[in-house]
């Protein structure tokens, strides 16, 4: 099963990306005790080995270590999980070295590696001090900016796309990859560079109106979410704008350039100054994962699509909440303005885009509950990612189809095939007439929107090769 009911379809990538991943955090077993910093040397080994089963949606056993403070407070009826001075008499350590298999942590994974056991016992022998700020900040964001370990020279297997966009001027198409963007020629379907030093797994990217920068959201789940820009010409890193505790499930540029925003699985919606990468607002309404976002023409609202089963729209300077979309029922994927911002297409589990109006104009700028306007049907399964052409409205879909519906009355216009599998990503670039779209087994298809014909079509896995030896396109 490719994903849960209840899970984002854009979260999954084979098991192969397990096999790629690099074991432990290279830390040195011999590192003197008084050099031990918690926030280099012992937050990443929390964060990428128990944290997973010990934050606040899950703390098992009632054990929390998301944050210094949780870590370090005390059980009533369990004690102290640290006790500085003492890794003998502290629990954390006591789980980490325990020959009992139902006892030892991590439970149901390989036990760490003696080099990170050192490290924490050193650390707790030490005093257990904390060196990272403020106690109540999330792990994830008082470690230092993570060099992630290189992609692979040449994949074992396909990596499903999960994002894709087209550089402004519509001459590249930018493709997600392990630990990778691809760049590729949207006419040839030739690879022209690849870009490297971003997370695992990346769930969308964004160009800056201008070309120069782009936005790569992703992370790894239940460890990681962030959100990087990387100089498009050359990928040179040129800020993390932020980590998370959990993925980025999508970021998007205000038309204008001057706001950034993203979505993020803790539910929470950022909103950031352009290109300063200052944040400006943090908007925390949803339930559950924000799956994506998307600003209306004149930057002045913000749209959402949740897991939680509503979409919302938003003032995006305030942050308040202007109208709420409970339709749906299920979950919510994929979110887009109308060209003229009044407005909402959302997509969803019902496979189904609904329309509906961004504000009652009744209710001017307080909040309402938004009402249906129509709906799109015709879809075999669930409707994922949407795109806004000229005058067009874009979507993928888990039958693997691309489909094309007019934005003004909605009629079906085209239907793009070829991807053979589920389609998890679209992007369309108006001023070439051109659309992609990405799917479960790594393929990429490029369209002409004008006549519907086929322009191109790639494995977006660069060295694949075929058990004939020969290199897949």
């Amino acid at each position: 099963m490719r994903h849960s009911t209840f899970s984002s379809p854009l979260l999954f990538l084979p098991l192969l990306l397990c096999l790629l991943a690099p074991g432990g955090t290279g830390a040195a077993a011999d590192k003197p005790a008084a050099e031990i910093s918690f926030r280099r040397d012992i937050a990443p080994i929390l964060i990428a080995r128990c944290q997973s089963c010990h934050d606040a949606k899950v703390a098992k056993g009632g054990f929390r270590l998301d944050t210094f403070e949780l870590l370090m407070r005390a059980d009533a009826k369990k004690g102290a999980a640290v006790s500085p001075g003492k890794p003998e008499a502290s629990k954390l350590h006591q789980l980490l070295i325990t020959t009992d298999a139902d006892d030892r942590m991590p439970q149901k994974a390989d036990a760490l590696p003696a080099a990170e056991i050192a490290l924490i016992k050193g650390w707790i022998a030490a005093g257990a001090n904390y060196d990272g700020g403020d106690p109540k900040l999330a792990l994830v964001e008082i470690v230092p900016s993570l060099t992630h370990p290189p992609a692979p020279v040449a994949y074992p297997a396909a990596v499903p796309v999960t994002a894709l966009a087209f550089t402004p001027d519509g001459a590249e198409l930018a493709v997600s990859g392990y630990r990778e963007i691809t760049f590729w020629n949207p006419i040839t379907g030739q690879l022209v560079r690849r870009v490297g030093g971003v997370a695992p797994r990346t769930q969308a990217l964004a160009f800056s109106p201008d070309g120069k920068t782009l936005a790569v959201a992703g992370g790894q789940p239940g460890e990681l979410g962030e959100l990087r820009l990387l100089e498009a010409a050359s990928g040179k890193l040129v800020k993390v704008v932020f980590s998370a505790a959990d993925l980025v499930l999508d970021v998007q540029f205000s038309a204008d350039g001057k706001l950034l925003a993203a979505a993020c699985a803790d539910g929470s919606i950022r909103i950031f100054s352009f290109p300063a990468a200052t944040k400006k607002l943090q908007i925390d309404n949803h339930a559950d994962w924000v799956n994506a976002v998307a600003f209306s023409p004149d930057g002045g609202l913000i749209a959402s699509a949740s897991r939680d089963k509503s979409a919302k729209v938003f003032d995006a300077t305030s942050g308040e909440i202007l109208s709420t979309y409970n339709g749906h029922g299920v979950g919510v994927f994929g979110v887009v303005f109308s060209a003229d911002g009044k407005t909402v297409f959302t997509a969803g589990q019902d496979r189904k885009i609904h329309v509906w109006l961004a504000q009652d104009a009744a209710q001017s700028r307080k909040q309402s509950d938004a009402k249906k306007q129509a709906e799109i049907t015709g879809f075999g399964k669930e409707a994922y990612r949407l795109a806004r052409g000229d005058g067009s409205l874009f979507s993928c879909s888990a039958d693997g189809l691309i489909r094309e519906h007019a934005l003004s009355d909605r009629k079906e216009l085209r239907t793009y095939t070829g991807l053979g599998d589920w389609a998890y990503a679209v992007a369309a670039h108006p001023g070439t007439k051109r659309v992609a779209g990405g799917a479960f087994n790594g393929r990429v298809n490029v369209w002409s929107t004008a006549d519907g014909k086929p322009v191109t079509t790639f494995v977006a896995s660069p060295g694949l090769v075929t058990a004939a030896g020969k290199l897949k396109e």
